[in-house]
């Protein structure tokens, strides 16, 4: 394999890597995690605890992923015939790429908001009880915030998934 396939192969793999671990986390995390801890522990301190804890230590490897999905996305996107500039507006690809951008940009902002406005917590620490009574516990505003923009950054991520692959598509055609 000649030096310049290696070199886009080595860079294609650490940005499909940094996408998988970052949206993947968030699927996981999301889909998987929280579902069955509320199912087991209920929405308590218990849960909010580990969930915090969870997502305290993911919180870096999100930002590794998002600076190397930064890094890798600005060397890829060099190589296509199809780029002009970004967010160029001028035919489908350009299009579908600053849409993709622009929802990267949003997501990136969502992840900063929830760590560091939402789930800033010293690791250990837990919520404040929820108030006594004869019901199950509530998770606060502030948890029930932090799972909307988790689920909202889910869906943004399967959309610029798609539209990643609308690119490499348009891009290898």
């Amino acid at each position: 394999m000649p030096e310049k396939m290696w070199t886009v192969s080595t860079i294609l793999f650490f940005h499909n890597l940094f996408t998988v671990v970052w949206i993947g986390g968030m699927i996981t995390l999301g889909l998987g995690m929280v579902p069955v801890f509320r199912r087991v522990l209920g929405a308590g301190p218990q849960t909010q605890r580990i969930m915090s804890a969870f997502q305290s230590r993911y919180r870096w490897f999100a930002y590794v992923c998002i600076v190397g999905l930064a890094v890798t996305g600005f060397l890829l996107s060099r190589r296509s015939p199809e780029f002009q500039a970004f967010f160029a507006w001028d035919d489908t690809y350009s299009i579908l790429l600053s849409v993709k951008h622009i929802l990267m940009i949003i997501m990136v902002v969502i992840v900063l908001v929830r760590s560091v406005a939402l789930i800033q917590r010293a690791p250990g620490t837990v919520a404040p009880p929820a108030p006594a009574g004869d019901g199950p516990s509530r998770p606060s505003g502030r948890v029930r915030l932090s799972m909307l923009l988790l689920f909202v950054n889910i869906l943004f991520g399967v959309v610029v998934l798609f539209l990643s692959a609308a690119t490499a598509t348009i891009g290898s055609a």
